[in-house]
C-alpha cells in the first residue's frame, strides 16, 4: 500500500486525477494509496519518534528563565545595597572568622600535642627511673640507704630513751614516797579492821560451842536408839540366813542328783560315739583300699563319702541335739524316755546303715560305668588332638615360610630407608652445625653488647651511689652500709669481681641445704704460692706440706 501527501487547493478535482494518472502508470492501483494532510502525517511522525512538541516548547522556556535569571543573579550579585548582599557579605565575614578560629585551633592542637608528647617523654623517663629503681642492685642500695636512716633514728631513740629514763627515775621516787604514804594508811585501817573482827569472832566462837554441847546430848540419846536397834536387826540377819542356808543345801542336793545322771548319760553317749567311731574307721579302711586300686575315681569318691559322712554327723547333731532338749524336759520318768530315745535312735541308725550302704554300692557302680566313659573319651580326645597337631604344625610351617619371604622383603626395605634416612641426617647434621655457628656468633655478639651495657649501667650506678654517699655524709649519716652495697661490681654477691665478664661479682653458694654465701677473703698470692705451690708449674707432690 502506497502513501501519498497531498494539500487541498483550489481546482482540487484536477489535482486528485493527476496522481492516480502517474501512479497508474507505475502499475500501482489507486485503490492501494492512502492520502494525509501534512499535519496528519506530522502528527504520525511525532508519535512514531515520540516527539512531544509541548514539553520540547516547555523545557525551552524553562532554560529560558533560568538563563535570565542567571544574568540577573550576576548583575546584582557585587551589590552591596540588597539583602541578598548583605547576607553573602555577613557569610564571607563568617567564613573567614572560622577559618581564623581553625587556624587558632590548629596551632592550640600544635602546642598540646608538643606538652602531650613531653608528658610522654616524661612518663616514659619516670617508668624507666622506675624500673631501674626496681633491679636487684638498686633495691639492695635504696636497703643500704634505708639502713643509714634506721641508724640514724636509732641514734636518737637511744637519746631519747637515756632522758625518758632519768625522768622516769625521778618520777618512781616521788611514787615511791606517795606508796609508802598511803601503806602507812591501809596497815592502820587493817589493824583496827583486824580487832573488830577479833571481838565478832570470840562471839561466833561462844555461841558455837554451846550448839557443839547441845549437839553432842542429841548424838548421846540417838546412839542408844542405833544400839537397840542394831540388836534387833541382828536377830532377824541370823533368822533370814539360816534359812537361806536350808534352802542351799536342798538345791546343793538337787545338783548333785542331776550331775550323777548327767556323767551317766555323757558316759553312755561317750560309748555310742566310740562304737561310731569304730565303724567309720573299718569303712575309711575299705575306702583307703578302694582308693588305691582305683586312683583316678578318687575325688568322685571323696566328694560321695564327704557326703555321707555330713549326712550322718548332721543326722547324729540332730540327735544329739533332741536327745539333749529331752534330757532338759524330762523331770520324773527320765529313764523311759531316755530307753525310748536310744531304741528310736538305734533303730534309725541301722536304718541309715542300710541306706548307706546301698547307696555306696550304687556310687561304685557309677563310678565304674563313669571311669568306662572317661577312658573311651580320654582315647578319642587323645587321636583328635593328634590330628589337631598334625594340621596345625603343617599351617604353621606355612606361616612361618611366608613370614620369612615377608622379612626379607621388610628387611631389603628397611636398608633402602636407612640409606635415606643416613644421607637425611648427613644433611641435617651439617645445616646444625651451621646453624650453630651462626647462634654462636649471635650470642658473642650478644654478650659483648650486654657487657657494653652492663659498663654502661654501672657507671650509672655509681655516679647515683656517690650523689646519696655525700649527701647521707652531709646530712650526718652512716655512709658505711651505703659504701658497702655501692662497691664496684653488679650481682650482689659476696664473691670477687670477675674481670672478664663486664666485672661482675657473683655469690659462691655451700653445697649443703642452708644456701649460705661463702664469704670472700683477699688473699697474699705470693704467700699462697710460697706454701702450697702453684698447681699448674708446681712439679712436686699435691696435697699437704709441712
Amino acid at each position: 500500500m502506497s502513501v501519498v501527501m497531498h494539500g487541498r487547493r483550489e481546482g482540487q478535482h484536477k489535482s486528485e486525477e493527476l496522481p492516480r494518472v502517474g501512479l497508474m502508470a507505475q502499475g500501482i492501483n489507486p485503490k492501494d494509496v492512502a492520502v494525509f494532510q501534512p499535519k496528519d502525517w506530522q502528527r504520525i511522525q511525532n508519535s512514531l519518534t515520540k516527539y512531544n512538541q509541548a514539553a520540547e516548547k516547555a523545557e525551552q522556556q524553562k532554560r529560558d528563565r533560568e538563563n535570565l535569571h542567571a544574568a540577573s543573579k550576576e548583575l546584582v550579585k557585587h551589590w552591596e545595597n540588597t539583602i541578598e548582599g548583605q547576607r553573602l557579605k555577613k557569610l564571607q565575614a563568617r567564613k573567614l572568622r572560622e577559618e581564623q578560629e581553625e587556624e587558632e585551633r590548629k596551632k592550640i592542637d600544635i602546642e598540646e600535642a608538643k606538652i602531650q608528647a613531653q608528658k610522654r617523654k616524661e612518663a616514659i623517663e619516670r617508668a624507666k627511673q622506675q624500673q631501674y629503681y626496681e633491679t636487684d642492685r638498686v633495691k639492695g642500695f635504696h636497703g643500704a640507704l634505708l639502713l643509714t636512716e634506721v641508724l640514724k633514728e636509732r641514734d636518737a631513740q637511744i637519746d631519747f630513751k637515756n632522758l625518758r629514763k632519768n625522768f622516769q627515775k625521778e618520777r618512781d621516787n616521788h611514787n615511791l614516797e606517795l606508796q609508802k604514804k598511803n601503806l602507812d594508811m591501809l596497815l592502820k585501817a587493817d589493824q583496827e579492821k583486824n580487832q573488830e573482827r577479833f571481838e565478832k569472832t570470840y562471839e561466833i566462837s561462844n555461841f558455837q560451842k554451846l550448839q557443839i554441847k547441845d549437839r553432842q546430848n542429841l548424838e548421846a540419846v540417838e546412839k542408844i536408839h542405833d544400839i537397840e536397834e542394831g540388836k534387833t536387826l541382828k536377830e532377824q540377819f541370823e533368822s533370814y540366813c539360816q534359812t537361806k542356808q536350808h534352802i542351799e543345801n536342798q538345791h546343793r542336793e538337787k545338783k548333785v542328783a542331776l550331775k550323777e545322771f548327767y556323767k551317766s548319760e555323757i558316759n553312755t553317749k561317750k560309748e555310742i560315739e566310740r562304737q561310731d567311731l569304730l565303724k567309720e574307721e573299718a569303712e575309711s579302711e575299705k575306702i583307703k583300699k578302694f582308693v588305691k586300686a582305683k586312683r583316678k575315681m578318687a575325688n568322685m569318691r571323696k566328694e560321695k563319702e564327704q557326703e555321707l559322712f555330713d549326712n550322718f554327723q548332721h543326722h547324729t547333731e540332730v540327735m544329739r541335739n533332741k536327745l539333749q532338749a529331752d534330757m532338759r524336759q524330762r523331770v520324773d520318768d527320765e529313764d523311759d524316755r531316755i530307753a525310748k530315745a536310744v531304741a528310736e535312735r538305734e533303730r534309725k541308725r541301722m536304718e541309715l546303715a542300710a541306706r548307706k550302704e546301698k547307696r555306696t554300692k550304687d556310687n561304685l557302680e557309677a563310678m565304674n560305668s563313669h571311669r568306662i566313659k572317661m577312658i573311651e573319651d580320654a582315647t578319642r580326645q587323645t587321636h583328635e588332638s593328634k590330628e589337631k597337631d598334625r594340621l596345625l604344625l603343617q599351617q604353621r610351617v606355612k606361616q612361618d615360610n611366608q613370614f620369612f619371604e615377608s622379612i626379607k622383603k621388610e628387611r631389603g626395605q628397611k636398608r633402602d630407608e636407612a640409606c635415606k634416612l643416613q644421607s637425611n641426617h648427613q644433611n641435617q647434621m651439617t645445616k646444625r652445625e651451621e646453624l650453630l655457628l651462626k647462634q654462636k656468633n649471635e650470642q658473642l655478639d650478644v654478650d659483648q653488647r650486654n657487657k657494653e651495657l652492663l659498663v654502661k649501667e654501672e657507671e650509672i650506678f655509681q655516679n647515683y651511689a656517690d650523689k646519696v654517699i655525700t649527701n647521707a655524709t652531709e646530712n650526718g649519716r652512716n655512709p658505711f652500709p651505703l659504701i658497702k652495697a655501692a662497691r664496684e661490681g653488679p650481682g650482689g654477691g659476696r664473691g670477687p669481681k670477675c674481670e672478664g665478664n663486664a666485672g661482675l661479682r657473683p655469690s659462691y653458694i655451700v653445697s649443703d641445704a642452708t644456701g649460705v654465701q661463702l664469704p670472700h677473703y683477699l688473699k697474699d698470692e705470693s704467700v699462697g704460692n710460697r706454701v702450697y705451690g702453684h698447681v699448674g708449674k708446681s712439679g712436686t707432690r699435691l696435697g699437704f706440706t709441712w
